[in-house]
C-alpha cells in the first residue's frame, strides 16, 4: 500500500537541514561549534542518503538510519551522539510537516560503558606548576601560569579562557564574569593568587603585539589564543613532568581541579556551579577516591552491637 502522507513543503534533504541550523543559530539554542559539528554530521548523512536515492526527508526510513550506522567505523559513544543529533533534526522535520514520526527516537541506543576518568594528583599539580614556572620563557610564563590557574583553580573550559574580554575581568570586584555555552553568563569569583597572576600577566601582555585589542589572553604574535595552543601549553607542562595520562590537555587540568575540590568535601552545588554543568549527574562523574581513603573511612565507622 502506498504511503499516504504528503508533506507540506516540498524540501529536499540538503534544504531541511540548512532550515534546521538557522532556526538553531536564530533562536541561539546552539553554540557557533555545535552549529558547525552539528552541520558536518548532518551532511554526512545527507550523502549517504543520495547514495541510496534518497532525497526528500519523507522517504526516510528506519532501516536507513540502521544502515547508517552500521556503515560507520565509529564507536558506540559516537553513534549515540549520532542518534541523537538525527532525532533532534526530525524533531524539526515532524513540527515542519515534512515527516510524520521521529523515527530516529525509536532506534534502540547502544549501550555506553564510560571509561574512568583520569586526574591528577596534587604533587602532580604542583610538578605542572613547577615546570612551567622554570621551562617557560620569560614572555609566556606569566600568561601560561595563569592559564593552568583558571583550569586547575575554578575548573574553566578552553572556550571560557580563550573567549575572555578584559572587560570581563573584574579584579577591584575579585569577579570574573564567564560566557558559557548557549551564551549563558555567570560571575566566578577570583581569590587573591589569582587576582596577582592576572596582574602579572598584564604587566607583560602590554609588551605584546596586538596588546590593544580586548582579549585577555594573546600568542606571542599578538593573535587571540587559539584551542590547539592551549592544548600544547598544557601537553608541553604535562610531558615535562613526566606525567603520562590517557588525555593529555586542559580538559585533564579542568578535571582534577574539581576532583581534589570533592575529595576535600567541598559542596558539589558549588562544584556544579565552577564547572558549569547543567545536570549535576555530570559533576558526579568528577567523585575520585583512593584506596587509603577508603579505608581510613571505614576505620571511622562508628563501633555498633558491640556488648
Amino acid at each position: 500500500m502506498k504511503n499516504s502522507f504528503q508533506p507540506e513543503k516540498d524540501h529536499t534533504v540538503h534544504e531541511a537541514i540548512n532550515g534546521y541550523l538557522d532556526e538553531k543559530i536564530g533562536i541561539g539554542s546552539l553554540s557557533k561549534t555545535s552549529v558547525i559539528n552539528r552541520r558536518y554530521e548532518l551532511n554526512r548523512f545527507e550523502k549517504f542518503c543520495k547514495e541510496n536515492k534518497i532525497c526528500k526527508p519523507s522517504n526516510i526510513h528506519k532501516n536507513l538510519i540502521i544502515s547508517y550506522l552500521k556503515s560507520l567505523k565509529i564507536s558506540n559513544s559516537s553513534k549515540l551522539s549520532i542518534i541523537y543529533v538525527l532525532t533532534g533534526f526530525m524533531d524539526y522535520l515532524v513540527d515542519q510537516g515534512l515527516i510524520v514520526e521521529n523515527i530516529a527516537s525509536l532506534i534502540a541506543k547502544p549501550k555506553i560503558y564510560p571509561p574512568a576518568f583520569d586526574y591528577l594528583s596534587y604533587s602532580e599539580l604542583e610538578r605542572v606548576y613547577q615546570v612551567t614556572a622554570q621551562k617557560t620563557g620569560k614572555k609566556t610564563v606569566d600568561r601560561n601560569l595563569l592559564l593552568i590557574s583558571l583550569f586547575t583553580d575554578i575548573c574553566l573550559r578552553v572556550s571560557e579562557s580563550i573567549q575572555l574580554k578584559l572587560s570581563d575581568v573584574r579584579l577591584d570586584a575579585k569577579e570574573l564574569w564567564i560566557t558559557r555555552k548557549r551564551n549563558k553568563v555567570d560571575k566566578i569569583p577570583l581569590n587573591e593568587d589569582l587576582v596577582k597572576k592576572f596582574l602579572r600577566w598584564y604587566d607583560v601582555r602590554v609588551e605584546y603585539k596586538g596588546s590593544e585589542t580586548d582579549w585577555v589572553f594573546l600568542s606571542s604574535h599578538g593573535k587571540p589564543l587559539k584551542p590547539r595552543q592551549v592544548h600544547y601549553i598544557v601537553s608541553n607542562a604535562l610531558e615535562h613532568a613526566g606525567i603520562i595520562k590517557r588525555k593529555h590537555g586542559p580538559h585533564l587540568l579542568r578535571h582534577s581541579g574539581a576532583s581534589l575540590k570533592a575529595q576535600l568535601g567541598e559542596n558539589l552545588i558549588m562544584i556544579q556551579y565552577l564547572l558549569g554543568h547543567e545536570n549535576l549527574n555530570t559533576t558526579r562523574r568528577y567523585l575520585h577516591f583512593n584506596w587509603d581513603d577508603l579505608k581510613e573511612m571505614v576505620e571511622r565507622s562508628p563501633i555498633l552491637g558491640n556488648k
